[in-house]
């Protein structure tokens, strides 16, 4: 199997738990993939890239995102050439944030994006959403709500925070089990 994973506003692949779980997928025989997202983020620089690199991997893909990236994979389902076979999304969300600048103004236009959420679900059977009890920045309403517009799994951590490297997440094991039963 193929897994892009993707990072969030003004993130890196290299940060949080992505070089863990992509070492930990590639152990289990699988191919990994972390691009660094356009720097210039707009919805249609990050959905090309996310095709670009659904592209590369061949078929056969899972994506798992963080932050922001759970949103632009959602834009970038609604037209998908190909059908992904799972997502699994840590702290989504598809609603403006109660956040600062600059990070208010990156997310801003993929949250008014529209959204067709019944071609999302068309072009992907299964969503599992992760999210910390305690996010800073993204309320459990809202991320409660992301996952039921994809009528996702909902997976509460505690104490996790934004599931990030800053709430101390540099390993997130819970999501490698997920995707274990899901394989």
């Amino acid at each position: 199997m193929n897994f892009l994973i993707l990072h969030g506003t003004m993130g890196s692949p290299e940060g949080n738990w992505f070089p863990w779980l992509a070492g930990e997928l590639e152990k289990l025989g699988h191919r990994t993939l972390r691009p660094q997202l356009p720097k210039d983020q707009t919805p249609d620089n990050w959905i090309r890239a996310i095709g670009e690199s659904v592209g590369d991997l061949g078929g056969d893909v899972t994506i798992v995102a963080h932050s922001m990236s759970c949103l632009a994979t959602c834009l970038y389902l609604q037209n998908a050439k190909a059908l992904l076979r799972a997502c699994f999304f840590a702290a989504g969300f598809a609603q403006d944030l109660p956040v600062r600048e600059p990070v208010k103004s990156l997310n801003l236009p993929f949250v008014k994006a529209p959204i067709d959420w019944s071609k999302v679900k068309s072009n992907c059977p299964k969503f599992i959403c992760f999210a910390g009890d305690n996010d800073p920045y993204v309320p459990m309403d809202i991320a409660h709500d992301f996952a039921s517009k994809l009528s996702a799994e909902f997976i509460v951590i505690k104490n996790g925070g934004h599931l990030n490297s800053d709430s101390g997440f540099t390993h997130l094991p819970q999501l490698l089990s997920a995707i274990e039963q899901v394989l």
